[in-house]
C-alpha cells in the first residue's frame, strides 16, 4: 500500500500524509525548531503547536474564497424578527467562517449570535466553511499554513522577530501562488450556475 501511495498524484499522496502534525513539522523545520510526534507531547514545540494552528489554519481558511472550503446551502429561518432594516433573520451554520455572497447578490448583514438579517427568502447563501481535516487541504494551502504558522511561532519559540518578519514575507508568497492555483480551478466569486440546492 505504501508504495501505491507514493506513486500515486499528489492528491492521494496528500490524503495519506498530510496532518496536524506534518503541518506543524513544516513549520517547525522552517524554522531550525526540533520537530514533533503529537501535538499533545510535553514539549515546548508541541505546546505552541497546539495553541497556535488552529488560529492559523481558519484565518487562512477566511483570508481567500478556496474551492475546497466553499459551501453551497439555504439557511434555516429564526422565529424572531430583526430589530430593523431587513425582514428576515437566519441561523448561520456552526462551521461557517466567512459569508461570501446570498444568491442574486441580495444585501445581507451578519450580527452577533451567527445571526445573518437580509430580505431574501429563502436565504440561498455561499459560504466558506471551516475544514478540519488535512488530508482535504491542497499541497499549496498546505504550504501556506504551514509559512503562517512559522510566522506565528517565531517569537514565542524562537524569540526572534526577524525571523518573524522573514517568515511572513515567505508566507506572503506561498499564499500568492496558493491563491492562483485555486483560481485556476474555478471561479473565486461563484455565479448562478453553480449548484445551490446541492447542500440542502
Amino acid at each position: 500500500m505504501s508504495a501505491l501511495a507514493s506513486s500515486a498524484p499528489g492528491a492521494a499522496t496528500s490524503s495519506v500524509m498530510t496532518s496536524e502534525v506534518s503541518v506543524c513539522n513544516k513549520a517547525l523545520r522552517y524554522l531550525g525548531a526540533p520537530e514533533i510526534v503529537a501535538l499533545d507531547q510535553p514539549s515546548r514545540e508541541a505546546d505552541l503547536c497546539a495553541r497556535y494552528y488552529a488560529e492559523a489554519r481558519d484565518e487562512l481558511l477566511e483570508c481567500h474564497h478556496w474551492n475546497f472550503a466553499t459551501r453551497y446551502t439555504s439557511l434555516a429561518p429564526l422565529a424572531a424578527v430583526p430589530p430593523f432594516g431587513f425582514a428576515w433573520a437566519y441561523r448561520l451554520p456552526g462551521d461557517c467562517l466567512r459569508v461570501r455572497r446570498l444568491r442574486d447578490s441580495q444585501p445581507f448583514e451578519v450580527v452577533e449570535a451567527r445571526t445573518l438579517y437580509t430580505d431574501a427568502t429563502p436565504a440561498e447563501v455561499v459560504l466558506t466553511v471551516r475544514v478540519t481535516d488535512p488530508a482535504r487541504f491542497p499541497a499549496l494551502f498546505v504550504e501556506a499554513l504551514a509559512r503562517r504558522l512559522a510566522a506565528a511561532l517565531a517569537v514565542p519559540l524562537m524569540n526572534s522577530t526577524r525571523l518573524e518578519q522573514s517568515m511572513l514575507q515567505r508566507f506572503g508568497d506561498a499564499l500568492d501562488a496558493a491563491r492562483v492555483a485555486d483560481a485556476a480551478e474555478g471561479a473565486s466569486d461563484p455565479v448562478e450556475l453553480n449548484p445551490w440546492l446541492t447542500a440542502r
